[in-house]
């Protein structure tokens, strides 16, 4: 059993790494620079090895100035929080993306389908296609997919397609780019 407990955690630190080159940035830079940050901007959250919960990391999206959408944890539902309020963890790193072309129509279809999909509750799913249960970064991904779709093209930001997308899987999507923190 212990064995097994062993592999489990190192799968699970292992899962989700990059191959591109991230500057963590402490949570208070961000904060300091929230002006700069736009709707549809992932926020990651590092792992915390010392909470089972945040070992994949932990992601949200900017739904509107100052205002990020988040699905926390497992049975608690979607709500939105002030960006300073959710940064607010002193021992954090965070990394911020942004996709490369998120337009005005992007836009504008993005925020109808946080309308439609932010609700229910946290519940992990192995379809990143099902709208009936999200988690953290499905949530994402599903809304850059289907808001992609409705424009008429395919999107897929998770880097590695499997069943499940973490939020580390979005730091290889080669549609994302890192806003610089400073």
């Amino acid at each position: 059993m212990i064995k097994k407990l062993v592999l489990f955690f190192i799968v699970i630190t292992i899962i989700g790494c990059s191959n591109k080159s991230y500057t963590w940035q402490p949570t208070q830079n961000a904060i300091n620079n929230s002006s700069s940050l736009k709707v549809g901007d992932i926020i990651i959250k590092d792992k915390l090895v010392t909470d089972p919960i945040s070992w994949m990391g932990h992601s949200s999206v900017i739904v509107s100035e100052d205002i990020i959408g988040d699905f926390p944890k497992l049975g608690q539902t979607y709500y939105t929080i002030d960006i300073n309020s959710w940064l607010n963890e002193p021992n954090r790193n965070v990394i911020v993306l942004r996709y490369k072309y998120f337009d005005d129509r992007f836009r504008q279809k993005f925020l109808e389908n946080i309308d439609i999909y932010g609700k229910g509750k946290y519940k992990i799913s192995f379809s990143k296609k099902n709208s009936d249960n999200f988690y953290c970064s499905k949530f994402i991904w599903f809304l850059y997919y289907k808001t992609a779709q409705d424009l008429g093209y395919k999107l897929d930001l998770d880097s590695d397609g499997g069943l499940i997308v973490f939020p580390y899987d979005f730091l290889n999507s080669p549609f994302l780019e890192e806003v610089p923190q400073i």
